[in-house]
């Protein structure tokens, strides 16, 4: 079961809990506790730093500039394919990942506001609903023109070897 992505909002105020503490070992720590309400009654994050002159605040804004990041590689991994790579050299290797790369950032681009002016931070869609819509897009691409082409009285065997068929790399000498 895949959980869904969420991004973090931590009220940063009096109604953060920011302890220090120290283990056995004299390793000293700073958690805090941010809870997305004022009454502190819904979900809660804790966050253990080893920056013992950062204040809560500073340690949230430091989190909250990973989710970028942490989003990205689950975005890149589940739905366009980052660690499914099958090649044998690092050049190619680093080619699938250079074209994932690429592909999420068109992706990212299309989930932002049309406009510089809309002072929005957020991206307007999530990259797995642009996907959603750019894989329905290609299926009905291609459910029109098999449907065009029988139309036309082109052989269903003949539309569908076609549609289907395997396009093979002609390498010169």
């Amino acid at each position: 079961m895949q959980l869904p992505i969420v991004t973090p909002a931590l009220i940063v105020s009096e109604h953060s809990a920011n302890f220090g503490a120290v283990f056995e070992n004299h390793c000293k720590f700073r958690l805090v506790i941010g809870f997305a309400n004022p009454e502190l009654t819904s979900r809660y994050t804790v966050l253990v730093s080893s920056h013992l002159s950062w204040g809560a605040r500073k340690i949230i804004e430091t989190y909250l500039l990973r989710w970028p990041i942490e989003a990205f590689y689950q975005d890149a991994k589940q739905r366009l394919g980052l660690n499914e790579y099958r090649m044998r050299s690092a050049a190619a290797i680093q080619k699938h990942w250079s074209l994932v790369y690429v592909a999420y950032s068109f992706l990212h681009l299309r989930c932002l506001p049309a406009s510089c002016r809309q002072k929005v931070r957020a991206p307007i869609q999530a990259i797995r609903q642009v996907i959603r819509q750019q894989s329905q897009c290609l299926m009905e691409a291609l459910i029109l023109r098999a449907h065009g082409s029988l139309s036309c009285g082109i052989d269903a065997q003949q539309v569908f070897s076609h549609l289907f068929a395997q396009k093979g790399l002609i390498l010169s000498a």
